[in-house]
């Protein structure tokens, strides 16, 4: 029998990292393009969003794939702090 929960879980945090990982790969193309520093580029709000989001969704998968609650809990609140991250990020971006 397939543990659906498990698949879900997984399902998120490898979703996470294959979005940090296309924007840190896209983050080295623009910054070859534009002739400026990577670490320029990671600084811009919308990679600074996307990355944040991808570390959400990886804090979440593994807060869904622990047994014991405190483990839970740690991942959830760094998951929180990720969201957080990532929404002054987007208010920033707006100015």
């Amino acid at each position: 029998m397939i543990d659906w929960y498990s698949v879900g879980f997984g399902a998120l945090w490898i979703f996470g990292m294959g979005l940090m990982t296309a924007t840190l790969s896209f983050a080295n193309y623009l910054a070859s393009q534009q002739k400026r520093r990577f670490k320029q580029v990671l600084e811009m709000p919308a990679c600074r969003i996307i990355i944040n989001l991808g570390l959400v969704f990886f804090c979440l998968g593994w807060a869904g794939g622990m047994s014991a609650i405190w483990e839970r809990l740690l991942w959830a609140v760094l998951a929180l702090m990720f969201a957080l991250h990532t929404w002054q990020a987007r208010k920033i971006s707006s100015i």
